[in-house]
């Protein structure tokens, strides 16, 4: 049984959710958004671990004939003389592990503290990152595909834990902004990843120190999540009672205080066509940003010419621009919302189809842009454009079911892993001579057809609107009609 704090009472009409919002203003910084906080820091340290290998794989695995610089590097640090497919395998293995934990994730997360099982996830996370350096120093490629793979698994509890913990502290109207800030620490994370790998991997010291600076950096933040960091409400210690009040009233008819694992509506999800379109966004999105973030490293050294240091550099680039659009497009989405000049739905399209149709244009762009420098402007663009599917798709799982919104997120990130599987190893088939912006000219056009087609379906089937089965009053009301059905059809 899973208690989520929030008591039934009366429906809230219109005139009192705005002096509920009145009231909330009035509080200013509460604890609802140190958690916001600290699961910002949780996603950055997060991303430090994922995307680590993106860059550092360029200095550990050199192409042939490269500069004297990775020459020079062997004399420092060990080299590895990995195949195509070889690194392709290992960039895609980290979703595999992914893949297969984010549903099991999800349902655990139902059962068991959100607190916990995120604590238990980054400590792991973290401690395989510090190990990766003396492990694949001496038993190669395939210690360091499991050591990839693991990480998956227990990187795949993040977001279904870090979404059933905003489903109890972000006030809806506030849920934009709060989750935004949140997903933003995924561009953070990346961009400190870029810039910082490739600095230190042209360094003596060389690509280790990355894995050891983010690990370390994964286990501070789980000591701090341990004091300061929250599951819910009624777990918090330092939470003020006009702040818990004001966060219960407005999550009034949307979360249920009594629920079970066994209440799950499995059939309705499934069968829900605003599900599955906000599935095939998610899906589309990663095809897009693993994309991107996996590949574009290589390519900026292979293709347009440039050393290790500056790939990383170059590569952060978009992440920063992506972070600093995040807070203007969060706030516009949300300032639209509250005074109703859009609907939550329609405003959940727009964003959405601005990140992804607006990255397809950028991609079939890019596949025929020759200058180096309109190459990279280009390259900013696409990447930074994305946050607005942080206003989009990335938020719906709490509009259709706070009940259910960690679950949500555990089945779409189940599916949207799959990007990033497909998408490393769709580039080792295509790509056989990395130098060829013709084979590379294929990659990008692929990816924006994935967009266009996954955001057409959203625009067509999605919504925001609360989904009845998300009510346990309403599940039990829909239960007998369907009782009524079946004795009618039988009499």
């Amino acid at each position: 049984m899973t208690n989520l704090d929030v008591k039934h009472t009366e429906p809230v009409n219109s005139q009192e959710m705005n002096s509920i919002q009145k009231a909330g203003s009035s509080y200013g910084i509460g604890f609802r958004h140190l958690q916001s906080l600290l699961l910002f820091l949780c996603v950055v340290s997060g991303y430090l671990i994922r995307v680590n290998l993106s860059v550092t794989i360029v200095a550990m695995n050199p192409v042939v004939n490269s500069t004297d610089y990775f020459r020079e590097l062997a004399d420092h640090v060990p080299i590895f003389g990995w195949t195509n497919s070889m690194r392709s395998v290992l960039l895609s293995t980290f979703f595999v592990g992914y893949l297969l934990a984010n549903f099991p994730a999800s349902v655990l997360g139902c059962r068991f503290d959100n607190k916990t099982l995120l604590a238990c996830s980054m400590t792991v996370s973290s401690l395989l990152t510090i190990i990766s350096p003396p492990v694949v120093y001496s038993y190669g490629a395939p210690a360091l595909v499991a050591i990839r793979f693991a990480q998956g698994l227990s990187s795949a509890f993040m977001f279904p834990m870090v979404h059933g913990i905003m489903s109890k502290w972000a006030p809806p109207h506030e849920r934009g902004q709060l989750v935004g800030f949140i997903n933003s620490g995924i561009q953070l994370g990346t961009m400190i990843t870029m810039a910082l790998s490739g600095v230190l991997c042209s360094r003596s010291a060389g690509w280790p120190r990355v894995y050891y600076l983010s690990g370390a950096f994964g286990l501070a933040w789980t000591a701090i999540w341990l004091l300061l960091g929250s599951g819910s409400l009624s777990t918090h210690r330092f939470v003020s009672q006009a702040e818990k009040d004001y966060i219960q009233r407005s999550l009034t008819n949307t979360v249920d205080h009594d629920r079970r694992l066994s209440d799950t509506p499995w059939k309705s999800i499934f069968t829900s066509l605003p599900v599955w379109a906000t599935t095939l966004a998610h899906i589309g999105h990663n095809w897009g940003f693993w994309l991107l973030l996996t590949e574009m490293p290589t390519f900026i050294h292979t293709v347009l010419k440039f050393d290790i240091k500056e790939d990383g550099i170059l590569s952060s680039l978009p992440y920063l621009a992506m972070f600093v659009l995040q807070i203007p497009v969060t706030f516009i989405a949300d300032f639209l919302n509250k005074r109703e000049i859009t609907s939550l739905t329609v405003s959940r399209k727009i964003w959405n189809t601005i990140s992804m149709w607006g990255g397809t244009i950028g991609l079939v762009m890019l596949g025929f842009i020759e200058d180096t420098h309109l190459t990279i402007i280009l390259y900013v663009f696409i990447v930074a454009i994305g946050c607005s599917s942080n206003a989009g798709f990335n938020i719906n799982h709490m509009d259709l079911s706070p009940n259910y919104a960690g679950l949500l997120m555990g089945i779409t990130n189940t599916a949207a892993a799959s990007g990033g599987i497909i998408a490393p190893l769709f580039v080792g088939l295509v790509v056989d001579d990395q130098t060829s912006v013709a084979e590379w000219r294929i990659v990008f056009i692929s990816g924006a057809i994935v967009l266009f087609i996954t955001n057409l379906f959203f625009i067509i089937f999605g919504s925001a609107e609360t989904q009845p089965w998300n009510s346990l009053q309403n599940k039990d009301s829909l239960k007998m009609d369907n009782t009524k059905q079946d004795i009618e059809i039988v009499g």
